[in-house]
């Protein structure tokens, strides 16, 4: 069986976490490599499996990146995740789907682009007094911040606020303190079944969980109520599929979602010994 596992020119070997699957293939007798997507020169029909890992370029490409998933299924390539739940991942609006079929969601005013609203305004007619403002396609808190009502209708704040929507649809959300404290958890299914989770928790002074902005995981194993309700967020997801990362964050003993990535999400394999074998043996179970 030969693997590829797709990348992004900025990480042309896989990033580490991602090198513990390939690693892991390797010993179970599987030719895994890294190949970036846009690599003009690479065959990917000569793979059993693509599975679509770091491609951390692919928020701000779009286009591109959907028509590279759509000429692999052209040539009839095993792509993992399959290209329609790429596609559907890629715009932020399948959490209202996610909301329509009861699951909470941190409470979020959706923009579409060009709207003419104030962001000031928008704070006010919710009654929030704080919060982060992110693109429908984003990826890494790419162009995403947080905004105090005091500072919303400020000429800067204002300036980029007309500047983001512009640009493509948006969404506010309020700011949940417990983002900080106790943390946002990330529930990584492999195979479609839980695998493990992390508590992430941001830097002091920030809100941004990611280990560019100086996040960092926390010593914490989730109650077996919390992944009895991930699970349950998990089973929306259309089958088949290969890995799925659940972004929530607890309020009162619920898991309000956050995100739900099927695309490229750092999966926290090194948080767990077992993890890149479970990861290895659901890319070796998965079928054409």
């Amino acid at each position: 069986m030969k693997v590829a596992l797709a990348t992004c020119a900025r990480i042309p070997r896989l990033t580490e976490d991602d090198r513990l699957l390939q690693e892991e293939l390797r010993r179970a007798g599987t030719e895994a490599v890294a190949a970036v997507w846009d690599d003009r020169a690479v065959e990917w029909p000569e793979f059993d499996r693509v599975v679509v890992r770091s491609c951390w370029d692919y928020h701000v490409r779009l286009a591109e990146f959907l028509a590279w998933v759509e000429s692999l299924e052209r040539q009839r390539v095993a792509l993992w995740n399959p290209g329609p739940l790429l596609r559907s991942n890629a715009h932020k609006s399948y959490l209202r789907e996610l909301a329509a079929e009861g699951f909470p969601l941190v409470p979020t005013v959706w923009l579409p682009q060009g709207a003419r609203r104030r962001l000031a305004d928008v704070l006010d007619e919710k009654g929030w007094a704080e919060v982060v403002v992110k693109p429908a396609v984003s990826a890494s808190a790419f162009r995403t911040w947080r905004v105090a009502r005091a500072e919303a209708e400020g000429a800067e704040a204002e300036r980029a606020f007309e500047n983001l929507i512009a640009a493509g649809d948006v969404l506010v959300q309020r700011f949940v303190p417990e983002i900080v404290t106790p943390g946002e958890w990330s529930f990584v299914f492999l195979g479609e079944a839980f695998s493990h989770a992390v508590l992430k928790r941001p830097a002091a002074g920030d809100f941004r969980v990611q280990e560019e902005y100086g996040g960092h995981i926390a010593d914490a194993a989730p109650a077996p109520a919390l992944v009895a309700q991930a699970e349950r967020i998990a089973a929306w997801i259309p089958r088949p599929w290969l890995y799925a990362r659940i972004d929530v964050v607890e309020i009162a003993g619920i898991l309000n979602v956050m995100e739900v990535e099927l695309i490229e999400p750092a999966l926290f394999l090194g948080s767990d010994p077992s993890a890149p074998v479970r990861f290895a043996e659901a890319v070796r179970r998965a079928t054409r």
